[in-house]
């Protein structure tokens, strides 16, 4: 069992880094003084729907049910019995937090800004 475990957190980690390294090389290709404009304006073009299209994708799952829970957040134990969380649930929460102020993201992950 120690291995499938194993399997998947390697699995996640790989993930992670994929998706991080995506972001990395985004910022670096748009920052204005690395990089020249024409090829700044060509990252966004293509790159910024993308990157649009990924939080909606993540923002429109995590929508309230009749009773205020979470539809995106997996149901967990809680107490005894199974729940969901309340709307709105740290993901959403999360995300309108890094949309106003982007710079706090590097205040709450292990991650040091390129």
């Amino acid at each position: 069992m120690t291995t499938i475990n194993d399997a998947l957190a390697r699995a996640h980690h790989l993930l992670q880094q994929d998706m991080l390294g995506y972001l990395d090389t985004v910022e670096h290709l748009t920052s204005e003084y690395d990089t020249d404009d024409d090829t700044i304006l060509t990252v966004a073009r293509t790159e910024v729907p993308r990157l649009i299209a990924a939080l909606r994708g993540t923002v429109t799952g995590h929508k309230p049910d009749l009773h205020g829970l979470c539809l995106g957040c997996p149901p967990t134990w809680v107490d005894g019995r199974l729940g969901r969380e309340a709307w709105p649930c740290p993901t959403i929460s999360r995300a309108q937090e890094f949309l106003k102020n982007p710079d706090s993201i590097y205040d709450s992950v292990p991650h040091e800004r390129p």
